[in-house]
């Protein structure tokens, strides 16, 4: 008996209504953004639920400070920089026009009062101080943004500088940006409280976070806004209702209540239309799977990452994730090797697939056992 693909479906989720009688959500269209661009995705899954424009390039404003923070939050993780470290302001830095935080030439200025700074007051000049730290220079610093724009698929980015203050050739979409602030959540979840800070006094002044939304609406969480004559009025809104985490990307608005009333509209229409479901936690073992010829007979197929979906709750109770693979798993097997596919459908049409992985390494057996297993493999017992 040949090799062969086969396909075991592991999980058919019956997400029924909790309470007898009560209605799922009739189909509903999405809101439309009365700007440039907007998008609605999903943190946990990464599914784009609405998009509208979004591989345009536009001028992102503040927004940029996004990818300003992600790379802040990135050097703290490494610890190449600490929170209580205190940073001398430069001349270059206190001549930053835009936003300020009003820091003052020749100050030292605390790396977490900067990143304050950065994320409630969209301070330029906090920026400039944090870039000419992290790289010795506000362009060094710009290169590692664009790099780190590469390393994350950005295919419609391009940074000039740190704080988003106007140039032709500083530009982004909404994709990307959805893209970039997923990855942030993510990857930084415990520097996530300083975009939620509705303000900041520095220097005895006290400017209130832009993002009006955090008064608006409990379950706002973030993210930043951007303004300038170029870009418009611009937010990046996240959102945590009951564990669905969302995304609302607005760019291009006319003012500032349409920007926030646009990316509320988005985040509720995502909470009432939508599931977000996860299946497998990272590392979690999704099935065992036979082995042949080893020291083992079974090897764990794992997933590296969680495994979420986010469905139309319509559609929930026809949700199904399978193991696809090919038979027969011959050892050895070394852990952390692709050994098949996740595969998620929903109503009989397939959303997508993710790597399954030996959780475990399966050594080649004795050859009594390769010998036997041979045999049975051929003749199909």
């Amino acid at each position: 008996m040949g090799p062969h693909r086969a396909i075991s479906w592991v999980v058919m989720l019956l997400l029924m209504p909790l309470l007898v009688g009560v209605a799922l959500a009739a189909d509903e269209a999405p809101p439309k953004v009365r700007g440039t661009a907007g998008l609605l995705g999903d943190i946990d899954s990464g599914r784009v639920i609405h998009a509208q424009d979004v591989d345009t390039r536009l001028p992102p404003a503040s927004l940029t400070k996004v990818m300003t923070l992600y790379l802040i939050y990135e050097a703290l993780a490494a610890g190449t920089v600490k929170l209580d470290a205190e940073l001398l302001v430069s001349e270059n830095a206190w001549r930053t026009g835009g936003s300020k935080t009003f820091v003052k030439v020749g100050d030292k200025v605390k790396v977490e009062d900067l990143i304050r700074g950065i994320a409630i007051q969209s301070g330029n000049d906090a920026c400039v101080v944090m870039a000419e730290h992290l790289s010795g220079s506000e362009s060094a610093f710009v290169a590692k943004m664009n790099a780190k724009a590469v390393e994350l698929g950005l295919t419609n980015t391009h940074f000039t500088n740190a704080t988003g203050l106007p140039d032709p050739e500083h530009y982004t979409s909404a994709r990307d940006l959805f893209t970039l602030a997923v990855s942030l959540m993510r990857k930084f979840p415990q520097y996530s409280h300083y975009s939620q800070e509705k303000q900041f006094t520095f220097n005895g002044i006290r400017q209130h976070n832009r993002n009006n939304l955090l008064w608006r609406d409990p379950i706002v969480t973030g993210l930043k806004t951007g303004h300038t004559r170029e870009a418009g009025y611009c937010l990046v809104a996240t959102s945590d209702k009951e564990g669905q985490r969302l995304v609302a990307v607005v760019m291009g608005a006319t003012t500032r209540k349409i920007r926030e009333d646009d990316a509320l509209r988005l985040i509720h229409y995502g909470n009432r239309m939508f599931e977000t479901v996860k299946f497998f936690d990272a590392k979690a073992t999704v099935r065992k799977l036979r082995v042949w010829k080893g020291t083992e007979r079974e090897v764990e197929g794992v997933v590296s990452e969680p495994l979420v979906v986010t469905v139309p709750r319509k559609e929930r109770g026809s949700v199904e994730v399978g193991v696809s693979y090919d038979e027969p798993l011959v050892a050895p097997i070394q852990t952390g090797q692709k050994i098949g596919a996740v595969v998620v459908k929903a109503g009989g049409k397939e959303l997508f697939t993710r790597d399954l992985v030996a959780g475990n390494a399966v050594e080649r057996g004795n050859v009594f056992r390769v010998m036997f297993d041979s045999v049975r493999v051929t003749l199909g017992w």
